[in-house]
């Protein structure tokens, strides 16, 4: 193992689209970069995203109703949620800790940290993704929630009081309206839920590939070793230690998503984030097009527009990490959207699974490490990574450049499963 020169003031150890999204601001704002990587840029979850800019997703992932079904998920080898049984003991004390979201107060102290991430993230995913011109790959043109039953859909419609009171702009439509907005959903729907507010990015991959594209223009390096190891050296700084070599940096941000709880266990913390797979299904000709993202409300997924085709996306596998992928779970999206859209076409789909970071309340840990100076993290985004990957960016950068974030980010830090 031989060290590398120090050639930077900040390493940002992980290239998806957190990362990335951190580094280029950081690089806005005058600093010396390098990123880390055991892979190339972009090929985690961040690259099969949904590419949905929900505004709807302001609430902790655990209800009730989750939490009295989970017996019968561990054995359920159906639907859109599913938990492996060999990962329960893992997912026991996540559980617990999920299960205290549903005490009144902490659920809405959730609800509004949620929500000044979510409500700040378009205008700030849009002001990035400028910087590196980029802004192509986003748009906004709302999206629906599309329903087949009418109690999903006046479960749905509890919520609204929620959203309105965070400022979220949500209208229900009957089913002439829905259709009217996207005729290719099916006659047997009762209504949905229209977001109007709500965004699009038509290739989550490539935002993030044009990304590093152009920091790699701009000078900044990129190390594609896995990081092993971080500790501090006898001038204060930091040592990263790779698989191949080793370099300092007076900072280091964890930005690795589920791998970055093993890097900070040791620094005192938990690893209470979960491997969350999620699968989806590329069709390049779907046979129906849609001009906004529809999530179909009662397997709840979504099918989104994307510039190389159609993705359906957003299933939830709890598994270990490195156990082979079950495809099949990606080609069950394709005949559950069938139901709300009767002319799908599947020929030649690709399936695709990444692991999802996700923390017990749902919400990011987004902070510094507690008496480590130097040291910050951001990671843990589970759904909702690519739509708070810009805001999260910002608040890291204003830790680092010793200034008040732009979003209160006490609810984020890591303590708070102290």
């Amino acid at each position: 193992m031989s060290d590398i020169e120090v050639i930077s003031e900040v390493v940002v150890i992980g290239a998806g689209i957190i990362g990335l999204s951190t580094a280029l601001q950081l690089h806005l704002k005058g600093h010396k970069v390098t990123l880390v990587d055991g892979d190339k840029p972009m090929q985690g979850c961040s690259a099969g995203n949904a590419g949905f800019l929900s505004q709807a997703n302001i609430f902790p992932p655990a209800t009730s109703d989750i939490i009295l079904k989970l017996p019968k998920l561990l054995f359920s080898k159906e639907g859109p949620l599913l938990i492996a049984p060999g990962y329960l003991p893992k997912m026991i004390p996540w559980t617990i800790k999920a299960a205290a979201t549903l005490n009144k107060q902490r659920f809405q102290d959730i609800v509004n940290a949620f929500s000044s991430l979510i409500t700040r993230s378009q205008s700030s995913l849009h002001s990035l993704a400028s910087q590196a011109g980029a802004q192509d790959y986003l748009s906004t043109e709302g999206g629906l929630v599309c329903f087949l039953t009418r109690e999903s859909l006046e479960a749905k419609k509890k919520n609204i009081p929620q959203w309105q009171a965070q400022g979220i702009d949500v209208e229900v439509l009957n089913r002439s309206q829905t259709r009217e907005l996207e005729p290719g959903i099916t006659e047997n729907i009762v209504g949905s839920l229209f977001f109007k507010n709500s965004g699009r990015c038509n290739n989550p991959q490539g935002l993030g590939l044009r990304y590093f594209a152009w920091l790699t223009q701009q000078g900044v390096t990129f190390v594609e070793e896995k990081v092993l190891d971080v500790n501090q050296t006898d001038n204060g700084g930091w040592r990263i230690t790779t698989t191949n070599s080793s370099l300092n940096a007076s900072k280091v941000i964890f930005c690795a998503g589920f791998y970055s709880a093993s890097l900070l266990k040791k620094f005192g913390y938990k690893a209470l984030v979960a491997s969350e797979r999620g699968y989806h299904l590329m069709l390049a000709n779907a046979g129906v097009s849609l001009t906004r993202p529809v999530v179909f409300g009662e397997p709840y997924f979504a099918a989104t527009p994307m510039e190389h085709g159609l993705r359906l996306a957003g299933t939830a596998e709890f598994c270990q990490p490195n156990r082979t992928p079950s495809m099949s779970r990606a080609f069950m999206l394709r005949d559950l959207a069938k139901r709300y859209l009767p002319a799908l076409r599947a020929e030649h789909a690709e399936p695709w699974m990444g692991i999802r970071p996700t923390m017990p309340d749902g919400l990011p840990a987004i902070g510094a490490v507690k008496d480590q100076p130097g040291l910050y993290y951001a990671y843990g985004h589970g759904h909702n990574g690519l739509m708070t990957s810009a805001i999260t960016a910002e608040c890291i950068t204003a830790l680092v450049d010793n200034k008040t974030p732009p979003v209160d980010i006490t609810p984020f830090a890591l303590e708070r499963f102290a």
